[in-house]
């Protein structure tokens, strides 16, 4: 077997790198920016004193570009060794010494050939007398040549922009693009044309300011100004950082921007995963000095320090919000107030947030809206509605009995509340059975209630048709005649019922399938109002017609007041039985004038 070499097609692999591994082109700043700061750090290291640059120089005429640093240089040996090798890199052969560069890869230089089809070097070593020129093209051709003239001590890349990548060399463009990588690097750079010169990084990073720097600072650079600044460090990721809680509400969908530096470089304004999912309420700038980069330098390998440092960093978000519970509750009741939405959704799954706002949510209960702080500590016994209907159907009631039932129909709230023992072991929480409410009111006395029966019988005989059995109970308040509740199960039989009426034939045998496989029909429950004085005059007469009219009227009138639908029959119904005491009362009016 004879062993082979890969050939490789280094216009593919540019062409990797501009379409598939950088997301613009203007990476190539970054990665020449990244080689000379990497090329001064290293030069620093051999214990030389002087004056570090790195200036970017423009020539408007020819399109051309260069970067000049002051750092160690290359030998000719590095110059074959890393520049003629893709993937060989000088922070590769000395891990410690690694820490300390920005770059890890060795294909950065390869992001030139983007947008210039010929690179330039000319490098002097610091620890090698000969000045060297070096040229590659994107074929995979390159030339080494010595110069005769000394070159100062350093490296400058030349570059001439292809004919599609003009705008790339523009001083604004490159301004901009200096800027954004390298604003909060230590060493001085400069951009120069025609002899004027700027100073590109001038600004302390937002991590190194106190909190009214760094709430300054965020407030000219992003144009908002934020709630509060929470300072983030990782001990184990050699993360510094600040969070800003934003001033307005967003979606857990909306793409989060959270701008990253490894070693003070811009790694990327768009890292979605360095903070933990629940804290989509910040935006964060941050910088490390351990983070693995990817190979695109525009993320970081998703490895277990990396887990561990996003854990810290969520920890540090949280520990500020409990300390804002105790120093300053106001603004933490505006921060949930403006991300009430969201913050609900991450606290089902998030134990600490949970425990952290949840006695700051409000929640509809029978007694109006209130927080979960007042809830509890006035309340210890919760009911919770799995529906809204089942909550507007008991309300009212609720409250004069005396019950502390809250609205679980809301997006979340039922999870909400079910988890309040996890944070108060002094509350207990039910689920309301909304068909078992009338046990829960006063029962008649023994000779009074079997005096009621065939009043009770009467009902149900006539509302089985709709699904519905009755009960005669004493409960406040008096002006409620009847409470009518129902469940999803029930309403499914009575649509089901619908349907058959209408000619449904196909969803009314699906639904009767489903019924013959229960043990027991469902029904609602109508439970007379015996503290009612209609009611017990209704129970009291001896007119079995007028009886049955207002058990009807009773019956419609419940489904309004609990906001239930009615099909066509009970609408025939209501409209009979109204009807019928208009008539009567008319009939009696006119007997009387006569």
């Amino acid at each position: 077997m004879e062993n082979m070499n890969f050939q490789v097609n280094l216009q593919g692999i540019i062409d990797l790198l501009s379409n598939h591994l950088y997301s613009d082109p203007g990476v190539f700043i970054r990665e020449l920016l990244q080689n000379g700061v990497d090329a001064i750090t290293a030069r620093r290291k051999l214990g030389h004193q002087y004056e570090e640059r790195v200036t970017v120089e423009l020539f408007p005429s020819s399109h051309t570009l260069s970067l000049q640093d002051n750092g160690a240089g290359l030998t000719l040996q590095e110059i074959e060794q890393f520049l003629a090798r893709i993937g060989s890199t000088t922070k590769k052969g000395d891990l410690d010494a690694a820490e300390a560069f920005i770059g890890q890869f060795g294909v950065g230089l390869l992001a030139c050939f983007v947008v210039s089809d010929e690179i330039v070097l000319i490098t002097r070593s610091a620890a090698d007398g000969d000045s060297l020129e070096w040229r590659g093209k994107p074929d995979g051709t390159y030339a080494i040549k010595k110069l005769n003239n000394q070159a100062p001590i350093g490296t400058t890349v030349y570059l001439k922009a292809k004919p599609e990548y003009e705008d790339y060399f523009e001083y604004d463009r490159v301004s901009d693009l200096l800027t954004r990588y390298g604003q909060f690097l230590p060493t001085p750079i400069y951009l120069t044309e025609g002899g004027n010169e700027e100073r590109i990084n001038e600004s302390l990073p937002p991590w190194k300011l106190d909190r009214a720097g760094a709430l300054d600072y965020i407030e000219h650079s992003a144009y908002y100004k934020p709630m509060d600044a929470i300072p983030l460090h990782s001990a184990i990721g050699g993360v510094e950082g600040v969070a800003y809680i934003l001033p307005y509400a967003v979606s857990l969908q909306d793409e989060k921007r959270h701008q990253v530096y490894l070693k003070n470089m811009l790694l990327s304004d768009k890292m979605a995963t360095i903070l933990p999912p629940w804290a989509f309420f910040v935006n964060g700038i941050m910088n490390t000095d351990s983070l693995r980069p990817t190979a695109s330098r525009e993320a970081f390998q998703e490895n277990d320090l990396f887990f561990l440092v996003r854990d810290e960093l969520g920890n540090c978000i949280k520990q500020h919000l409990i300390g804002l519970s105790e120093q300053d509750p106001e603004l933490l009741k505006r921060i949930i107030l403006i991300h009430y939405a969201s913050l609900k959704a991450m606290a089902v799954e998030d134990e600490e947030l949970y425990e952290l706002i949840i006695r700051y949510l409000n929640f509809e209960t029978s007694y109006g809206d209130m927080s979960m702080s007042d809830i509890l500590s006035s309340y210890p016994e919760i009911l919770v509605t799995t529906t809204l209907d089942e909550f507007r159907q008991i309300a009212r009631v609720a409250r004069s009995q005396g019950l502390m039932v809250i609205n679980g129909g809301y997006v979340h709230d039922f999870e909400l509340v079910r988890k309040l023992p996890s944070v108060s072991e002094d509350v207990d929480v039910s689920i309301l059975d909304i068909l078992a409410i009338a046990n829960r009111f006063e029962r008649l006395a023994g000779e009074e209630r079997k005096a009621l029966e065939p009043f009770r019988d009467l009902a149900d005989a006539l509302l089985e048709r709709f699904q519905c059995r009755c009960s005669i109970r004493w409960f406040e308040p008096a002006d409620i005649p009847a409470l009518y509740t129902t469940n999803e199960e029930v309403n499914l039989f009575k649509l089901a019922d619908d349907s058959e009426r209408e000619a449904n034939a196909l969803f009314a045998s699906i639904v009767q399938v489903i019924r013959q496989e229960l043990y027991d029909e469902p029904f609602a429950r109508l439970c007379f109002n015996y503290n009612n004085p209609i009611v017990r005059k209704a129970a009291a007469s001896g007119d079995i017609e007028l009886q049955k009219v207002c058990i009807e009227l009773f019956y419609t009138q419940a489904l309004l007041m609990g906001n239930h639908s009615m099909n066509a029959e009970e609408l025939r119904l209501m409209n009979e039985s109204l009807l019928h005491f208009m008539n009567r009362g008319l009939d009696e009016a006119v007997g009387g004038a006569r």
